[in-house]
């Protein structure tokens, strides 16, 4: 196995060991000089300028940006680096907003490091970031552990082991989908969203979130200038959650800056809202309705960056579609890709994520 990484680079979050402008072509991560094997990889996440890894053993390994402590370390670093406060708990998932991160722990706990300006960690308002991974400690009432967490760019949300909604940041655009009556001068830090429950899956975007409940329900609230949450653009903003589309097949939901996917037990894409650099894979009229994406079938993995989309299929073939400023397509242009394309024709990729303007890949 292979890691490989491509795309914005400015800050080292690609793990190649420099800085660079972009990497427009994809480029081998050297691992050997790190105490991550690449056959061990089992999730990736990326904000602005950082990145974590996670591997088998719950470790969590982290490289790039570091001013508001969102590497989980004291220093900056351009390798992948296990975050050392972590060692003693096994991680099952993490996720990363725009400069914080968060992980979850097998039993149920949940980290969070980096810039807690707005809130967004849920740690007091006299916290303001934090390099240290500090646990989040809830009342019982709101929760007994947590299950998954999704990282905005100012803003959380995490599902209880009560398969409820837990929000923290900033709500200004109602993201945090707590009604007209919120305010970020709460001297709450973290907020249940009222009557929402069995929430199976959970994606945070730029100012907007959307939720999938057990019964094929997807949920949407927030911004809604480019049609992100399924409704007309007509509508700014919701406040508190709306059901934009019911399918029981459904798997998971993603959610990029400002456009949005669902992806089916059996492969097929949904995919709804802006698509100015094509991330949408397709030119459409009504941009904001959820329509199936009918280039792609098959998807096993599907990853939204901030506006670039990755995809792997059941025969491992990647492709990639949208923004490409950075390289974060991996074409070996800065082009944007308008519809699906396939990298690595003839490698088989194991999974691939989209970060912010970054994006990885492992292959077999």
């Amino acid at each position: 196995m292979t890691l490989y990484a491509w795309g914005a680079n400015s800050y080292g979050q690609l793990g190649l060991g420099y800085k660079s402008e972009q990497e427009v072509e994809p480029k081998e991560v050297p691992l050997s000089n790190t105490n991550l094997k690449a056959e061990n990889i089992i999730a990736i996440a990326g904000g602005a300028g950082h990145t974590l890894i996670l591997d088998t053993n719950g470790h969590v390994f982290s490289c790039g940006w570091n001013t508001k402590g969102q590497l989980g370390s004291s220093d900056e670093t351009l390798k992948f680096e296990i975050i050392d406060i972590l060692k003693e708990f096994k991680i099952v998932q993490i996720a990363c907003g725009w400069d914080f991160s968060a992980a979850v722990s097998e039993c149920g706990k949940l980290f969070v490091w980096g810039n807690n300006q707005y809130t967004q960690l849920g740690l007091s308002k006299s916290i303001t970031c934090t390099g240290i991974p500090s646990r989040l400690q809830v009342s019982q009432k709101l929760a007994t552990g947590f299950r998954h967490i999704s990282c905005g760019l100012r803003h959380m949300a995490v599902i209880t082991k009560e398969n409820c909604l837990l929000v923290a940041g900033t709500g200004n655009k109602g993201q945090l989908g707590l009604g007209d009556n919120y305010d970020d001068n709460s001297y709450l830090s973290i907020s249940k969203v009222p009557d929402v429950e069995d929430v199976k899956y959970i994606a945070s975007g730029q100012h907007h979130t959307v939720a999938l409940k057990a019964d094929g329900t997807v949920l949407s609230w927030g911004e809604n200038k480019y049609g992100q949450l399924g409704l007309e653009t007509n509508i700014a903003k919701a406040m508190v959650p709306m059901t934009i589309l019911v399918d029981e097949t459904l798997e998971q939901v993603h959610a990029g800056w400002t456009h949005s996917a669902a992806l089916t037990k059996n492969g097929e894409i949904y995919i709804w809202g802006r698509n100015s650099y094509g991330q949408l894979g397709s030119q459409r009229s009504d941009t904001y309705k959820p329509e199936k994406l009918t280039q792609l079938k098959d998807v096993q993995q599907l990853s939204l960056g901030s506006e670039h989309n990755l995809a792997v299929n059941k025969d491992g073939k990647l492709f990639c579609w949208g923004w490409n400023e950075h390289g974060n397509c991996g074409t070996g242009n800065t082009k944007d890709v308008l519809k699906p394309k396939q990298i690595f024709v003839k490698r088989k990729v194991k999974f691939a994520v989209a970060c912010t303007g970054h994006s990885f890949a492992v292959l077999e």
